[in-house]
């Protein structure tokens, strides 16, 4: 199991309707290629109420990729376009849907996550995330 996974996720959990169709676009997206590294998996998970809720509030729900992250320094070559086809399917989904999406990194040992990258335009800045991530030049 790798030490840490990298998720991709609809921002929110106000997407009731739209999930659908956000799905289908994800399973289509990761069944459309191969993958350098490593295959994303679609996650949808809706969360139980909570007690902590407000009137109005919704539970969380996990709805988008999640895809292992090689350990460092044993990247191979090439992992990182998996990721930067991941970065760039979701601008193409927010501008075809509005919604946006935040990426980050889950420690599988720890149970802690960053959200590190937020996807809100057609054209998001890739190369910041390379640095959020600490990808070395030939990673790609």
């Amino acid at each position: 199991m790798a030490r840490h996974t990298l998720y991709a996720y609809v921002e929110g959990s106000d997407f009731a309707d739209v999930a659908d169709e956000l799905e289908l676009r994800l399973f289509r997206f990761v069944d459309s290629g191969q993958w350098r590294y490593a295959t994303p998996k679609i996650v949808n998970q809706r969360h139980k109420d909570d007690p902590s809720l407000g009137p109005g509030d919704l539970p969380d729900w996990d709805l988008g990729l999640n895809i292992d992250l090689p350990d460092p320094p044993e990247e191979p070559a090439g992992w990182f376009g998996d990721i930067e086809r991941i970065v760039g399917f979701l601008a193409e989904l927010h501008v075809a849907t509005g919604r946006d999406f935040v990426i980050g990194i889950g420690d599988n040992e720890s149970g802690i996550s960053d959200d590190l990258f937020g996807i809100n335009s057609a054209s998001p800045d890739v190369d910041q995330l390379r640095r959020f991530l600490g990808v070395r030049d030939d990673a790609s």
